[in-house]
């Protein structure tokens, strides 16, 4: 008996379909001898708007000859990674945040018997979820516990998007437990899974209470405010004024931790600037982005709302879409006072009247120069200029198509809250990044007829990923010189996004052995 996985496999959407079947009449075999067919991965083959259909990978067992086809491979189950070990004598390692990366690193801890402290700036989900919605129904910032800081990290807002560049036998283990914890079997094969905020607040919830069953604690409102180093080495950190020393640090911070890579800097942890994407949310009415990829007649019950992934290139700067979200909203997502930061949300029914999506270009040192939290620099520089004083955490708007130079009067409609105030995009970012949003806001216009006329733009957008990477060692994880600081996921450099944040602290964490 051997396995396989076929490709392209094409049925319409509303059909009937048998999986042993069709594999049976792809490769001219018998049916009854293919066996234990299972879906590894399904999508909508939309390049005909009329003609919609599913687009799956299969996974079969065979024990017989199959002739050699372009859509046929044999299956390799996915193996972990072999990694030198690390011993640890204390069994509650510390670990910095409680973002995805920080959660299953200290899920990967309790697999090998360790009992890690979680240290989170923010609150637990259920009392961030309050102090969130009364931000956005009161501009009352808090500083601590906020979008960006708090159980779950800045995903816990935002659509729930499960997407990764591979599997492997690390995302698949946390799509495994992610479904332990209540998320729908689906997502270990839709082609875009997602949660929704709402689904992901459940699964942080069973997660922790998991944890803590196995004897994790969470200290909730307590920020790393220093460490000390000596001989590359970590050997007090203070925590809420309090002193430890911890055997290990687990640095697992968003990409919003500018407090932190300040000190990191002070105290000379190697780091390094990296390039990053900014620009704005655009919205678009979800049945125009419907009929636009399926058509007026779509049952969107067996389609789910349409989405995009847009690119564009001028000259060496790419411009792309990102963090799209199907029926959803924008939101307020700053985590500093007299600041505007906007980010995309939607529940997991994905109902609301409007679709959004950033739309950014990369920048680089070129942009906003050599030194190493110059891009930190930069992203405060254009929030504090979008922040209207006289509307405080309103949205600076304008159509797209005022932003081209075209129809200057449309009316204005948003799903973001408290408001939005019409204003001049155009003079927010360096002429350069604004031709290259023009340019690419032309070419989408192409893909997409009327992307522009139907579209608003929101500003600004620029937490797409962190201006820092904390350097660390490839073969053992550790920082480059700290040897006991171990940095990971996305504010440390080295994912985006809640699959690849929890895939790189699981990964990470599980080096340690008692």
């Amino acid at each position: 008996m051997k396995n396989y996985v076929v490709k392209n496999i094409l049925i319409p959407i509303e059909s009937n379909f048998d999986f042993s079947n069709l594999i049976a009449s792809k490769f001219l075999i018998n049916q009854n001898d293919v066996l234990d067919v299972k879906i590894i991965r399904k999508s909508i083959d939309a390049r005909k708007k009329y003609n919609l259909k599913y687009n799956f990978t299969l996974f079969f067992s065979f024990a017989g000859k199959i002739k050699p086809h372009h859509d046929l491979m044999m299956y390799s189950k996915p193996i972990p990674d072999v990694v030198p070990h690390k011993f640890l004598s204390n069994h509650s390692p510390f670990i910095i945040g409680a973002g995805p990366a920080g959660l299953f690193s200290a899920l990967s801890l309790v697999e090998k018997g360790f009992t890690p402290e979680i240290f989170e700036q923010g609150d637990s989900i259920e009392e961030r979820t309050k102090i969130v919605q009364n931000f956005w129904e009161t501009g009352n910032l808090d500083l601590n516990s906020n979008v960006q800081f708090g159980e779950g990290g800045a995903g816990s807002f935002s659509d729930g998007k499960l997407t990764s560049r591979g599997r492997n036998f690390y995302t698949e283990k946390i799509l495994d437990y992610l479904i332990k914890f209540g998320a729908k079997p689906e997502i270990k094969f839709e082609a875009l899974p997602h949660l929704g905020t709402d689904g992901l607040v459940n699964i942080i919830k069973n997660l922790r209470n998991f944890l803590i069953e196995k004897g994790v604690k969470f200290h909730w409102r307590s920020k790393l405010e220093n460490f000390k180093i000596s001989q590359n080495k970590l050997v007090s950190v203070t925590i809420n004024g309090l002193s430890f020393s911890p055997e290990i640090l687990i640095l697992a911070v968003g990409n919003s931790a500018r407090d932190l890579f300040q000190l990191l800097y002070d105290r000379q942890v190697m780091i390094e600037s990296k390039p990053i994407a900014v620009g704005f949310r655009i919205e678009h009415p979800q049945t125009f982005i419907d009929e636009a990829f399926y058509g007026k007649k779509v049952d969107i019950n067996l389609t789910g709302h349409a989405s995009y992934r847009l690119t564009h290139k001028l000259k060496d700067r790419g411009v792309y879409s990102f963090c799209m979200c199907p029926g959803g909203s924008v939101v307020a997502a700053t985590s500093e006072l007299n600041s505007q930061v906007l980010n995309g949300m939607s529940y997991y029914n994905r109902d609301k009247k409007f679709a959004n999506s950033a739309i950014v270009v990369s920048v680089n040192a070129n942009d906003f120069g050599n030194g190493i939290l110059d891009g930190v620099h930069f992203q405060r520089h254009i929030e504090k200029k979008c922040f209207l004083k006289n509307y405080p955490y309103y949205a600076p708007v304008e159509s797209t198509d005022s932003f081209l130079g075209f129809d200057k009067n449309k009316k204005i409609n948003s799903s973001y809250n408290p408001g939005v105030i019409k204003s001049n995009l155009k003079n927010i970012y360096q002429p350069q990044i604004t031709d290259a949003l023009k340019s690419a806001l032309i070419k989408f216009d192409k893909r997409i007829k009327g992307f522009i006329s139907n579209g608003l733009l929101l500003a600004p957008e620029t937490r797409t990923s962190s201006p820092v990477r904390i350097l660390r060692s490839r073969e053992n994880f550790a920082s480059l010189n700290v040897e006991n600081l171990y940095p990971i996921g996305e504010g440390a450099g080295y994912s985006g996004g809640i699959v690849s944040s929890a895939t790189d602290g699981y990964r990470v964490a599980s080096i340690f052995v008692k």
